[in-house]
């Protein structure tokens, strides 16, 4: 037997209403009931699984932190969480078109030039491979895991620095470095 629409409006409001009481089981519940029809909103926007999925935690966190003002009377449950995870989107869209306008992609050449300057033939053929296989792997990563690498380890941006820039919060800078780390890792692993 299936939900009445009346019968899940309700769920969803006491649910936000205990979120904004801060019970971490009903964001729990929520996240379970809404998440699937939220994904998909946001996919069609970024069009992109890893950045569906950032942009997805961060919705829910701008739920659970607003969570005390929603008024049920103004939306639907639905409605409300829709707009936030839309506006997620479409905010993080707006994000990364400023940042490819503001930074030129950074080059890897420079990281290795010093290097490969005062070495061997060999050492130089080397070095230029590790440029090649270094570049092919920042292009494979997702937009924002490779600019936040690019402004951390070639620029020299702090976390706080890069989260103030993306508008986002260092725990989101930290798991980007994080995997953009393991990504490189593993792919220069792969291409040597």
């Amino acid at each position: 037997m299936t939900e009445s629409p009346d019968s899940r409006n309700e769920e969803l409001i006491n649910l936000i209403a205990r979120c904004a009481i801060r019970d971490q089981a009903a964001l729990k519940v929520l996240f379970d009931r809404v998440s699937p029809y939220l994904n998909a909103i946001v996919y069609r926007i970024v069009k992109s699984d890893d950045i569906g999925k950032e942009v997805l935690q961060e919705a829910f966190l701008q739920i659970w932190s607003n969570a005390q003002s929603y008024r049920p009377h103004l939306a639907n449950p639905l409605t409300w969480m829709a707009s936030i995870a839309r506006y997620r989107a479409l905010d993080r869209l707006a994000s990364e078109q400023r940042l490819r306008e503001r930074f030129v992609s950074a080059d890897s050449d420079f990281l290795l030039d010093e290097h490969a300057s005062h070495h061997s033939p060999e050492q130089d053929a080397s070095a230029s491979q590790l440029k090649f296989n270094l570049h092919k792997c920042l292009l494979a990563l997702s937009e924002n895991i490779k600019r936040s690498v690019e402004l951390a380890y070639l620029y020299g941006y702090s976390r706080e620095e890069i989260a103030e820039k993306f508008s986002t919060n260092t725990n989101t800078v930290k798991s980007w470095l994080h995997r953009g780390a393991e990504r490189l890792k593993l792919c220069l692993e792969t291409n040597q």
